[in-house]
């Protein structure tokens, strides 16, 4: 007894958990569809319609139609209305509304569309597309979508649908060529460190969508070693979108690109180098010391004045002039009395 509640009880857990398969592929009356969709249920949408018309935007619509499609024979249905296809050799190059031609008033069926979808680089400091550029490593970041196919992902219009039923994808590659899955937002190992999930499967329902998360990439980030993790050069990022089998009817990668997928690439460059900084670097102090040359560029000139007193003049030099001859006789006779006296 107990076995058969557990197995009840694993299939309900299945049912409530498991996504409910090709959810939109259901088209409610008017819905848009995209050309190369593939498999839809349109029998909500047409109704007991039988044949699908287009006019021209403006035309005059009591006139014949420009295109019509049969869907139905009295008896014979030529076209499943639970496996339609939005092929492009019946929709191409008639785009809009497609009307209920065979049953009055007439009502929109369909409204038809061919896809378009584009990524870019997005600098979040400065708000501007920086997709093939090459900017600093720590420039803030993240990827940008546009598209029409957002239109798909509306309760109203594909009345089956559930949040598990996006069908965007989104890579981001490294520069070695890695998908990198994850992002962090500081070294390994610091207890701030967080490691994001890369928003790889959005959920659009709006023209624009913002990538998450990736405005907290920290591409300074190092690992165990000291290595950065993020090294720095080209990454790209690639949306692909597969609406309903839609790869399948754009083969070729010219008519892929901007239907079903998308790149753009950023380039990121190294940290400046501090030989490469112009910031100024301070000089030095430098300590006086006595020089026995001083360069006359840095030479103070001061004139001194010096008191006269103060200065001593040398001796002046005597000159003897030679005597006349009577005087050497008077002095020689004067010596002689003296000698005289003095012996007596």
């Amino acid at each position: 007894m107990q076995i058969k509640y557990i197995f009840c009880a694993l299939i309900v857990i299945f049912l409530v958990c498991s996504p409910a398969a090709a959810s939109t592929k259901k088209i409610a009356t008017g819905a848009p569809v995209f050309i190369g969709e593939s498999d839809l249920d349109i029998s909500s949408s047409i109704r007991d319609c039988k044949v699908i018309a287009w006019w021209p935007e403006g035309a005059d619509m009591s006139g014949p139609a420009a295109k019509n499609i049969t869907i139905k024979l009295v008896n014979e249905v030529i076209l499943p209305v639970n496996h339609f296809n939005i092929s492009p050799d019946l929709f191409r190059g008639h785009l809009g509304n497609w009307y209920c031609e065979d049953k009055k008033p007439t009502f929109v069926v369909l409204n038809v569309h061919e896809p378009e979808i584009s990524i870019r680089v997005r600098d979040l400091d400065k708000d501007e597309d920086i997709t093939g550029k090459a900017v600093p490593v720590t420039t803030n970041i993240t990827y940008r979508i546009d598209t029409n196919l957002y239109k798909v992902l509306s309760y109203t219009d594909r009345t089956e649908l559930t949040p598990a039923d996006g069908f965007f994808t989104v890579t981001l590659t490294s520069p070695s060529g890695k998908d990198m899955k994850n992002i962090y937002t500081g070294s390994v190992g610091s207890p701030t460190t967080q490691i994001l999930e890369f928003d790889s499967t959005p959920f659009m329902t709006s023209p624009t969508y913002y990538g998450r998360n990736l405005e907290a990439w920290n591409r300074l980030s190092r690992d165990t070693t000291g290595g950065y993790l993020y090294p720095t050069g080209t990454y790209t990022f690639t949306v692909v979108q597969d609406l309903n089998g839609m790869k399948n009817s754009y083969t070729s990668t010219e008519s892929r690109n901007g239907r079903t997928t998308s790149s753009a690439s950023v380039t990121f460059l190294p940290p400046e180098s501090p030989a490469m900084q112009t910031t100024a670097v301070p000089s030095e102090p430098v300590t006086s010391v006595p020089e026995t040359i001083i360069p006359t560029s840095t030479v103070t000139h001061v004139i001194v004045t010096v008191p006269a007193t103060t200065i001593e003049e040398p001796p002046a030099k005597v000159t003897y002039s030679p005597l006349p001859p009577w005087a050497v006789v008077l002095g020689l006779l004067g010596a002689g009395i003296l000698l005289a006296r003095y012996r007596h």
